[in-house]
């Protein structure tokens, strides 16, 4: 098994990588799709399948799909570790020049690449799709927003759909990325930090017809928490202040009580008290809870684990 990331030198013009997990149903027509769309620009090209331990035929299907065709190779991860560690995965095994990213379940057009690759050869070092056409619920555009927002906050760039799966890169900055040994990895961030020159383009964007979607809003607000928690300690930051203004409020509340007890001789001040403790105690808890993530983060990244590991690579 392998626990790194090795590169390798380029030795084909274009590598197309795809995380897989529980697709079977769409695996023929996306190897189908691809193939078309880069044979129709006359380079050479190969497509690296990460199977990201995959409970369906999925791993099966890629195998038959390689006997096939040869330029299908096939990454096997030894269990499911996520779509983050399958795409640095990927990136470990590329051969291209330029790689490209592509999820598995059709909703990326895999006929806009050559969009992308086009800006690649203008000079750029990362092309990023940005989706139209979305006919998502409210719910799921409100948290993909809200994601976005995020990243483009906490990464100063101007992008506004870093959720697109359909992006393009240089191999070089490819290259850098699987050199990172921290586990909160982030694309967007990753890519920010690196200054490299990147782009969005418009790219069509197409409904799920089969299999179900891996991101629903609960998951794309836990991406967002470990998106802020894992790159910044504004947060924790934060506490002091929020810290120094409940303590104002509690103390001019106290005030109140006081007055209120010395003027009228009302001693019915229980209720208020209650709140404020309430309030205060609720504080403490979310304080405290931030600080439980810094640390458990910590812990993960004390234990030098690999960010996945490879079973076996089908070349």
């Amino acid at each position: 098994m392998s626990t790194g990331a090795e590169t390798t030198r380029p030795t084909t013009e274009i590598s197309v990588v795809v995380p897989v997990f529980n697709e079977e149903p769409n695996l023929r027509e996306l190897h189908k799709r691809i193939v078309t769309t880069l044979e129709a620009l006359g380079r050479s090209f190969e497509i690296v399948a990460v199977d990201d331990g995959s409970k369906d035929g999925s791993l099966e299907t890629l195998k038959a799909i390689r006997a096939e065709d040869p330029r299908l190779r096939i990454v096997q991860l030894a269990r499911n570790f996520g779509q983050g560690p399958a795409i640095y995965a990927g990136f470990a095994n590329v051969r291209g020049k330029i790689v490209c990213l592509l999820d598995a379940d059709l909703q990326n057009p895999p006929e806009e690449l050559p969009k992308l690759i086009a800006k690649i050869d203008e000079g750029y070092d990362y092309a990023g799709g940005r989706r139209s056409g979305r006919n998502e619920s409210f719910s799921r555009q409100l948290g993909s927003r809200f994601l976005n927002w995020i990243i483009r906050r906490t990464t100063r760039t101007a992008f506004y759909d870093m959720g697109c799966a359909l992006k393009a890169f240089r191999r070089d900055v490819t290259d850098h990325l699987v050199r990172f040994t921290h586990h909160s990895r982030y694309l967007p961030v990753d890519l920010a930090w690196l200054g490299v020159r990147m782009i969005e383009v418009d790219v069509g964007y197409s409904e799920r017809t089969v299999g179900e979607s891996k991101y629903g809003l609960l998951k794309l607000l836990r991406t967002s928490f470990d998106l802020v928690t894992g790159i910044t300690s504004a947060p924790l930051q934060m506490l002091s202040p929020l810290g120094f203004i409940f303590a104002i409020i509690g103390f001019l509340m106290a005030l109140r009580v006081l007055f209120v007890r010395v003027v009228s001789g009302d001693t019915s001040q229980v209720a208020v008290v209650v709140a404020v403790f309430f309030v205060l105690s609720g504080v403490q808890l979310i304080a405290t809870g931030l600080m439980c993530e810094y640390i458990s983060r910590i812990y993960i990244e004390v234990q030098n684990r690999p960010y996945y590991v490879v079973k076996d690579v089908d070349e």
